[in-house]
């Protein structure tokens, strides 16, 4: 059975190699789709400088040869910077933008944001709202979702939360926990509408079971507090541990407070000294107001 098992473990790899190297000779001949799948490839096992900038040669081959997909790699690339490729939001808008020409929606989605945030453009919610429709009305979820965010967050001019609940929750419906998870929160806070807190958590709970560990911290808070069912420790206390554990600030500040105060966890103030601390870190003012509390009380 052994021996069965490593031959087609064998046969598959021989497989995998041999359309690898095919891909390769078709990029040499100008495949432009061929040269995006040698990059895929390629980027799953970059370590070092030096691989990293051939990942981005054949992202940038690609793109040039007019594959939008990688132009949105290579923008993905340039903004976030990473193993030898210095950081430059602007170059990524360019590479966006172009993707977008190309109908690569993706691009059209990654473009909006950066108006949004203002991250290497000058911001624009206009432009922000537009591009995510784009990407929205083409079924990517995270166009829903950066939609939403616009529509919920954004200024006084552009904020609408009925256009809001709406691109949540198509971004939700296509597997957007964070479209799930601020859904949650409009229904929490009743922005725009009548507050369900019901509601709240079944978004939450969808969200959290979709591994968005905000989500979690969030669903904790419920249980802690008591919004929508009765109040319990017990179920709020597992939510915020596997939120802090996975880096959510907030999840990180709410076991510490139970550390801290005793209340259902026995006492531990170095552990709600760490988490106050790794909270306070990630920019969570409460957290180094704590933090700094107990460590002049030490």
């Amino acid at each position: 059975m052994k021996k069965i098992l490593l031959i087609i473990m064998f046969m598959v790899i021989g497989i995998y190699a041999n359309t690898l190297e095919i891909y390769k000779a078709q990029c040499d001949k100008k495949v432009a789709e061929s040269c995006y799948e040698v990059a895929l490839v390629l980027e799953k096992n970059a370590t070092v400088k030096k691989e990293q900038l051939k990942v981005a040669e054949l992202y940038a081959k690609s793109c040039m040869l007019g594959f939008g997909d990688g132009c949105v790699n290579l923008g993905i690339t340039f903004l976030n910077g990473n193993k030898g490729i210095i950081k430059n939001p602007k170059r990524a808008s360019n590479f966006f933008m172009k993707a977008c020409k190309n109908k690569s929606y993706q691009g059209c989605v990654n473009l909006g944001y950066m108006y949004y945030t203002g991250e290497g453009l000058e911001k624009n919610e206009k432009y922000a709202i537009k591009l995510a429709s784009m990407g929205c009305e083409q079924n990517i979820s995270m166009g829903c979702r950066n939609l939403g965010v616009v529509y919920h967050q954004g200024s006084k001019k552009v904020i609408n939360y009925k256009k809001a609940l709406k691109a949540y929750n198509k971004g939700c419906i296509g597997g957007d926990m964070i479209a799930c998870n601020n859904l949650g929160s409009m229904y929490q806070f009743g922005s725009g509408i009548y507050k369900d807190f019901k509601k709240a958590i079944e978004f939450y709970e969808k969200a959290c079971n979709g591994t968005y560990v905000r989500a979690c911290s969030n669903l904790g808070f419920m249980y802690e507090k008591g919004l929508g069912v009765k109040s319990s420790y017990a179920k709020a206390e597992p939510y915020y541990r596997i939120a802090s554990d996975y880096g959510d600030m907030y999840g990180q500040h709410n076991m510490a407070l139970l550390y801290f105060t005793g209340v259902y966890l026995e006492e531990d103030i170095p552990k709600a000294l760490a988490l106050f601390k790794k909270a306070c870190d990630s920019g969570f003012e409460s957290s180094c107001k704590y933090y700094q509390f107990i460590s002049r009380k030490r």
